[in-house]
């Protein structure tokens, strides 16, 4: 398939995602922010799969004859081993975020909370320092990896998967957990002094 076609198609998908994360945002009044930020979260989790172990897989199983980057008679069997290990372990723990999100992000809980924000913090960090050391996917940047990637695709759905895992933690964060005390309206019945 002409790269062409292929990147516009990777660009097609990550400016759709880029407005589900816009109507997730904006329709967090009507489903609630709870479920706006749990779906914005599973949204990110599922495109840098998709994005990094999924392709990653792909690659390790396609030969350079059916995909110019494709690893299959080009490495030897435990380093393909490895790259399939890699991958499903990345997929797995996408899928564990992804319950924590759905599940007990999603009730406030605050642990769940911290997970997905050293989650997110890990996934940028690897992001930057990849897009910057080895390959930018297309994405103008100085260095080793714009100069290696600067004929590349991809950057677009990391860069609309980061950002909406940020939104869900952000929709999250604006959460707060109703007071059990009454709140008092004037500093006068805050005083406690009768009104």
């Amino acid at each position: 398939m002409d790269s062409e076609i292929i990147g516009t198609f990777v660009k097609g998908y990550a400016y759709a995602c880029f407005a589900l994360v816009a109507v997730l945002v904006i329709a967090r009044k009507w489903i609630g922010q709870p479920r706006a930020a749990s779906w914005l979260v599973v949204l990110a989790l599922a495109m840098l799969a998709i994005e990094e172990p999924l392709f990653t897989f792909w690659l390790g199983l396609a030969p350079p004859q059916v995909d110019h980057d494709g690893m299959a008679t080009l490495i030897t069997a435990q380093a393909r081993a490895h790259v399939f290990d890699t991958c499903v372990y990345s997929a797995a723990l996408a899928l564990l975020l992804g319950w924590i999100a759905i599940g007990p992000f999603r009730r406030g809980e605050r642990w769940a909370t911290r997970v997905l924000g050293c989650g997110w913090a890990v996934a940028v960090a690897t992001e930057v320092s990849s897009f910057v050391l080895v390959f930018s996917r297309g994405l103008p940047l100085p260095g080793p990896g714009g100069a290696a990637g600067r004929d590349g695709i991809g950057w677009q759905p990391v860069a609309v998967g980061l950002l909406a895992w940020a939104a869900g933690l952000w929709l999250h964060g604006a959460i707060r957990p109703p007071s059990s005390a009454p709140r008092a309206s004037n500093p006068v019945a805050r005083s406690g002094a009768p009104g």
